[in-house]
C-alpha cells in the first residue's frame, strides 16, 4: 500500500508518499500561493512523479497545515500538531519536544515517554519570527532566503533588533542598514531574537530532551545556533524538516488504514 500526506502550509506545500513498511517513496514540494486546491494538486504530481506511481495507486490521503480543508481529494484531515510530532518521532524516535517553524506560525509541542501530545502552545502576536517575515527581510536587505539559511554569524557579528511586530522590526533593521550596520551584523540580531521568540514558547509548554526542529525555518543554520544556546541543548534539526509536517501526516494514513483493514478482519 502507499499512504499519502499532504502539507499545506501558507507559504510551501509539501508532500510525502510512504509505503507500507513506512519508507519515503516520493516527495514534493511547491510554493502554496493564494490558489490552495492547485498547490496540494501540483506538490501531489511532484510526489507520485518522483516514485513514478499514480494518484489512483495511493490507498489513502491525509491532509494537514493551515489548508487541510482546502484538500479536494484527501480522505481524511489532521492538525499539524500531531502530525508535526509523529513525523519528528519517526525520524528522531528519542524527541519529546517538537519545536515547528513555519512561514506564518511557531507551534511548540510536548510529548510524553509514549509518543502523545500533552501540551502545545503557539505564537499569539504576529508573524515576527516566521518565515514570511524572514522573506520581507531578505528582500530588503537584498538578499536570497537560501543564502539566509547558509549564513552563520558569531555573537561578535550581532546587534540588538527588539520588536516583537513584524512592521516594527522591519523598520528596526530599515534603521540599522541608514546607520551603516553590515548584513551579517544585522541578521545575527534578527537571528537572535527569533530564536528568543520560539525558545519562550517552548518553555511555555516546558522543554524535555530530546527536542526536535521543524518547519522551514529550522533549516536556517543562524537561527538553530541561537535556539541551541538559548535552550542550553543541541537540537534535531535535519535536512529534510520541512518535509515533517507531511510525514506525519502520511503516517498518520498508514495507521488509519491498517486499523480499518483489522476491521474488516
Amino acid at each position: 500500500m502507499l499512504s499519502c500526506g499532504i502539507d499545506v502550509g501558507s507559504a510551501q506545500t509539501k508532500c510525502v508518499i510512504l509505503d507500507g513498511n513506512r519508507v519515503v517513496q516520493g516527495r514534493g514540494i511547491v510554493h502554496t500561493g493564494s490558489n490552495l486546491p492547485r498547490a496540494s494538486r501540483h506538490a501531489l504530481r511532484e510526489a507520485l512523479r518522483e516514485c513514478e506511481r499514480h494518484e489512483y495507486d495511493l490507498s489513502i490521503i491525509v491532509g494537514t497545515g493551515f489548508g487541510r480543508f482546502a484538500i479536494p481529494f484527501s480522505h481524511k484531515s489532521v492538525t499539524e500538531t500531531i502530525c508535526h510530532a509523529m513525523g519528528a518521532l519517526y525520524r528522531y524516535p528519542k524527541t519529546r519536544t517538537v519545536l515547528d517553524m513555519g512561514g506564518q506560525d511557531m507551534i511548540a509541542i510536548r510529548l510524553d515517554e509514549n509518543g502523545n501530545v500533552v501540551d502545545f502552545a503557539m505564537n499569539d502576536k504576529c508573524a515576527a519570527g516566521t518565515g514570511r517575515f524572514l522573506e520581507s527581510l531578505a528582500d530588503l536587505i537584498g538578499i536570497s532566503v537560501p543564502d539566509m539559511r547558509s549564513i552563520d554569524v558569531t555573537e561578535d557579528e550581532q546587534i540588538k533588533v527588539t520588536n516583537v511586530c513584524s512592521v516594527m522590526a522591519e523598520q528596526e533593521v530599515i534603521n540599522h542598514l541608514e546607520t551603516g550596520k553590515t548584513i551579517d551584523e544585522i541578521l545575527g540580531g534578527v537571528f537572535m531574537a527569533v530564536a528568543r521568540r520560539a525558545a519562550s514558547l517552548v518553555r511555555r509548554v516546558g522543554l524535555v530532551e530530546e527536542i526536535t526542529y521543524t518547519g522551514g525555518v529550522s533549516q536556517i543554520k543562524g537561527i538553530v545556533k541561537s535556539l541551541d544556546k538559548l535552550l542550553g541543548v543541541r537540537g534535531n534539526a535535519g535536512i529534510d524538516a520541512v518535509y515533517i509536517g507531511a510525514l506525519g501526516a502520511a503516517l498518520v494514513g498508514l495507521e488509519k488504514h491498517s486499523a480499518r483493514d483489522k476491521k474488516s478482519l
